[in-house]
């Protein structure tokens, strides 16, 4: 339904051109949501305002269902009220003078050629059935709360039928508990439509809820493309590691023997084949790590060690502790563990849970 290739898009700064898309490339299949994650500034938005036709981009081609809109070497610009989209912003963009039902009619209102006034009415009641407003189709749009107004938006993008749908981190601007519940019904009505949806987020829990293929973006490309599963649990490098949620990352090197080992001397468990002498990271989720009781054995994934801090968070409990060597890890337990600070206790690493990342090359005098 969508793909995006090659797509290129700079800006005019007081320092000269800056490259914000360098060569983004992503295809999304007919009814499947994917997101675009990453931080402000990773060019994410404006990938999407070059699918929109908001912004031109200066190379690349984009084309929705077998219709190339966008392709600046072949002279291809289709403007943006002639795409078939719908699009949510994060402002909402709710016409403060106009009730409900005139706020998702407008675009059918602006349609040409025109869109008789029986089909306009019939269009906007299925749009506001759809996302539950149809009984606030006259309710002034000043006494609307934050999600009636995201649901409003999502009418107003539904109306005109689009075949493709794009939200601009819609979410937002909701308060966490409504963010929660909006994205849940966000996620069934998109799943029950069966529409193809580009979603903009820096919020992993909303790209992890609402896609079935996402791509995190850092300095205008794509790092890294997959099932949110596949990113979460083997990420292609430090940036995804972390910005998916914490991460403990701990250098190690390969042993002769072809044994992983941490600092201290402890050892972690299999290597996975590399080689000896091997400098790698590993990556390890803090809900990975499981604390035991301090043992005095040493044994592969066993690691010694000592609390430095507990925080507790409703439901689970996160742990800071120090091992030898100086390295410290977070763990998360459930809530009812007795762990306090300045316990002795052993940390449980399980090897195959862990992520294995090459060492990033030290420059000359740098220490690891």
């Amino acid at each position: 339904m969508l793909k995006v290739e090659g797509l290129r898009k700079s800006f005019e700064t007081p320092e000269g051109r800056a490259m914000v898309i360098d060569g983004v490339d992503f295809t999304v299949p007919e009814g499947r949501c994917y997101a675009l994650l990453g931080p402000s500034g990773c060019g994410k938005t404006t990938t999407l305002r070059c699918v929109a036709g908001l912004e031109q981009a200066d190379e690349g081609r984009i084309a929705i269902g077998d219709v190339v809109v966008s392709d600046p070497g072949a002279g291809i610009f289709v403007p943006v009220h002639r795409r078939p989209i719908g699009m949510v912003f994060q402002s909402y963009a709710i016409w403060p003078h106009l009730d409900v039902f005139d706020n998702v009619a407008y675009p059918l209102t602006v349609e040409r050629p025109r869109v008789a006034k029986a089909e306009i009415r019939d269009r906007t009641m299925a749009a506001l059935a759809l996302v539950g407003m149809a009984d606030a189709a006259r309710r002034p749009a000043t006494r609307l709360s934050g999600g009636q107004q995201q649901r409003v938006a999502l009418a107003r993008a539904m109306v005109r039928r689009p075949r493709l749908l794009l939200l601009d981190e819609p979410l937002s601007n909701l308060d966490a508990r409504l963010r929660e519940v909006m994205r849940h019904e966000l996620s069934e009505m998109i799943a029950r439509i069966g529409i193809t949806a580009l979603y903009v987020t820096h919020d992993q829990a909303e790209a992890f809820a609402l896609a079935d293929r996402m791509a995190v973006m850092e300095r205008g490309r794509i790092v890294q493309e997959g099932a949110p599963r596949e990113l979460y649990a083997r990420p292609a490098g430090p940036f995804v590691a972390t910005f998916l949620g914490a991460a403990n990352i701990l250098p190690a090197f390969v042993t002769a023997d072809g044994t992983l080992e941490l600092g201290g001397g402890h050892r972690l468990g299999p290597a996975g084949g590399h080689l000896p002498g091997t400098r790698l990271d590993v990556v390890v989720r803090p809900e990975d790590v499981a604390i035991r009781p301090a043992m005095a054995q040493d044994q592969p994934g066993l690691l010694p060690g000592v609390v430095r801090s507990v925080i507790y968070l409703g439901s689970l409990q996160e742990c800071t502790v120090e091992i030898d060597g100086g390295t410290t890890l977070r763990a998360m337990v459930h809530p009812a563990a007795a762990v306090t600070a300045g316990n002795a206790v052993a940390l449980l690493i399980d090897p195959g849970r862990c992520t294995l990342l090459p060492a990033p090359v030290l420059k000359t005098g740098e220490a690891r």
